[in-house]
């Protein structure tokens, strides 16, 4: 957990929110983060949107499949944490695949092999390059630290302050998928006092880091539009030593199908190591390499690849100038949200407020082209 408060971190895209800039708009005039969603609707009917036949269709929920948890998750169909048991909601998986799990005998925690290896391009390449196909289709991410400590523990949730941030993200074009940071908990995180989120945790379904290792980074996809394939987890970074040495650091990653159209996404979270725009112990060439290569492992041919997160990294940094030779990138200093997808299919970069974060909100609009 980050116990201090960087100065001078709060990004470009907040300062720009502020001064009322539009940072992109493609095919409108008007100003405004709203306009530039507005200015695009006709492109591509949102993902959200987008729900058809399949949406009804129930799917097993398992603890196998969505993760072990070690706190309640009360939207769950059922429960995957040690409280199910005392509360009769254990999922019919959950004695088998989690009951007994530890740090040293969960796989899916992944080995941390140090900075061994030559850092060189990442296998797959053509991973990288989108390839289209299918009906055209909007998506749209947010990436936001929260900053648990400060914002939930601290100020008691701020008025349910990250709540009301991707409560106003979901307007004028709902959010598909959304990735934390330091935010271990949405089911307490999204219901502190203050306006109604509920509706937050029923359309969205949140995976989390594995127990055991960084439980702070969340990816949150809504389940009526999209269909979880697989999800996963590498260590990619570790702090260098000294006061802010938090450890190991994490990317999580799930691949998603779109119920409606089939088109697939590939979505990864990163929290960055510190200090600040180093790559941690081993330095800025491994971090990238490690996350080009975690998403060359897991990705297929013909995702549209997403990496989004706080790298503790600018636009400077040698992190993400490493990762820009391989994929785009959509925003200043150090909350990024990066693409496979070419330029023309961005439609809108829009920053939102802090909710008492040190950290601004970030949302990405894109159009994933048709054949």
């Amino acid at each position: 957990w980050r116990r201090v408060r960087l100065a001078g971190t709060v990004s470009f895209a907040c300062a720009a929110a502020i001064a009322g800039v539009l940072l992109l708009t493609r095919g409108g005039t008007r100003s405004g983060a709203a306009a530039a969603e507005e200015s695009d609707t006709i492109l591509a009917p949102a993902a959200s949107e987008v729900v058809g036949l399949f949406a009804a269709a129930s799917e097993p929920f398992t603890c196998a499949k969505y993760g072990c948890l070690d706190v309640r998750s009360p939207t769950h169909p059922c429960q995957c944490s040690r409280f199910c048991v005392k509360d009769g909601t254990c999922c019919p998986d959950y004695q088998a695949t989690c009951a007994k799990l530890t740090p040293a005998t969960n796989a899916r925690l992944g080995r941390w092999a140090g900075c061994k290896g030559a850092v060189a391009p990442p296998p797959r390449p053509a991973i990288f390059n989108y390839v289209p196909r299918g009906l055209p289709l909007r998506v749209k991410l947010m990436s936001y630290n929260p900053e648990w400590w400060h914002t939930i523990e601290q100020m008691g949730g701020n008025g349910n302050g990250p709540a009301k941030i991707v409560m106003a993200a979901e307007h004028p074009v709902p959010l598909d998928f959304i990735g934390f940071q330091e935010f271990y908990d949405p089911w307490f995180g999204f219901t502190r006092p203050g306006p109604d989120a509920s509706a937050i945790l029923r359309s969205f379904t949140f995976l989390r880091g594995e127990v055991g290792g960084p439980v702070g980074t969340i990816i949150g996809f809504k389940h009526d539009a999209w269909s979880l394939i697989t999800r996963g987890q590498q260590f990619v970074a570790e702090d260098k030593p000294g006061p802010l040495d938090f450890g190991k650091r994490i990317v999580l990653w799930a691949r998603f199908t779109h119920r409606t159209t089939g088109k697939t996404v590939f979505v990864a979270n990163h929290h960055g190591p510190l200090p600040l725009n180093t790559g941690g112990l081993c330095g800025c060439a491994t971090t990238a390499s490690n996350l080009l290569r975690t998403i060359a492992y897991n990705a297929q041919p013909g995702d549209a690849v997403f990496l989004m997160g706080d790298f503790n990294a600018d636009t400077h940094s040698g992190t993400i100038g490493w990762l820009s030779k391989y994929l785009r990138g959509s925003f200043d200093n150090i909350d990024h949200i990066f693409h496979n997808l070419p330029p023309q299919a961005v439609l809108a970069r829009t920053p939102y407020g802090t909710g008492g974060s040190d950290h601004c909100a970030i949302s990405l609009t894109v159009n994933l082209p048709a054949r």
